[in-house]
């Protein structure tokens, strides 16, 4: 699994300094908004996590969780690690880009958007594959089942 999320950040980072290198002059600049919609993404997962786990374990005052709702949790999980891989490839991609131009100013603007970027991007990352962790099944003791005769 993470060779594939560096696999995709790889990808995505050399396809967008291609394309930064190429139409630089033409782009918009980075919004403001990357960095705090990813993060809250991330945070969001933090959060969930705990909760599940309590839920999947049967702990005291948490409501059963159905199985439909851990896999759909868990393919959220899968596809929100993709996503983060994603953009931090891409911002690594422009901040590439904006450091070897770092005398332009929006170069400047884009460079500092895009490490705060990074930044929230991988933590969007460990806190998915936290998430997928935590939906997995645990693995059966060594021992036959309850209740079925031994070997």
């Amino acid at each position: 699994m993470l060779r594939t999320l560096a696999f995709v950040a790889l990808v995505a980072g050399v396809t967008t300094y291609t394309v930064f290198r190429a139409f630089y002059g033409s782009l918009p600049p980075l919004p403001r908004t990357i960095t705090p919609s990813v993060f809250l993404l991330a945070v969001a997962e933090l959060f969930l996590a705990p909760s599940v786990r309590a839920r999947l374990e049967g702990r005291p005052r948490t409501k059963p969780i159905l199985p439909i709702g851990v896999a759909r949790t868990a393919a959220f999980a899968k596809a929100s690690s993709a996503i983060g891989a994603l953009v931090a490839g891409c911002l690594l991609g422009v901040g590439a880009y904006a450091l070897s131009r770092w005398d332009v100013r929006a170069a400047r603007t884009d460079g500092i958007r895009a490490a705060a970027g990074i930044a929230a991007a991988l933590l969007l990352v460990v806190a998915a594959l936290r998430l997928e962790n935590v939906c997995r099944v645990p693995k059966p003791p060594d021992g036959p089942p309850p209740g079925e005769p031994g070997p």
